[in-house]
């Protein structure tokens, strides 16, 4: 009787350090796997292009609204402000909220905008685009709002 407890334990304790073994194999090949698998961060450069500022963009363009100077800020309508894109990899803009709509076009890191308004639950942003005028959404919380 002793002999078959002494196998019993054998057994279960063999089991259990094959499990352990494993189940920490296991852990350390997810972190491993998700440390690989991360984007590395945004090179930058000594020769990149700052972001086009609004009143830049319309001189530079020759065109420009038709409220005065040029250089004035164009005065923004209700419940909308000023925003810099925070996103590393830039932005794209779409004409609704959703992942399913039809890009329109792109924004950069940094890039200055005027977000118009916020979709019900606030994961998407109606922004304009200064200097261009062009409206369109973007996934919410991926600017950051300018004094």
């Amino acid at each position: 009787m002793r002999s078959l407890a002494s196998l019993v334990q054998f057994i279960l304790g063999f089991t259990l350090a094959l499990i352990i073994l494993a189940g920490g194999s296991i852990a350390a090949a997810l972190y491993f796997v998700t440390k690989l698998t991360a984007l590395p961060a945004r090179p930058s450069f000594t020769n990149d292009q700052p972001a086009v500022t609004a009143t830049a963009g319309e001189n530079a363009q020759g065109g420009g609204t038709s409220q005065g100077s040029g250089n004035a800020p164009a005065a923004l309508p209700a419940n909308a402000y000023r925003a810099k894109v925070i996103w590393p990899d830039g932005l794209i803009l779409r004409d609704r909220p959703g992942y399913e709509a039809n890009s329109i076009g792109g924004l950069d890191f940094n890039a200055q905008v005027v977000v118009l308004e916020t979709s019900s639950d606030k994961e998407w942003e109606k922004v304009r685009i200064e200097g261009s005028g062009q409206d369109g959404w973007i996934k919410g919380g991926n600017t950051e709002r300018l004094n």
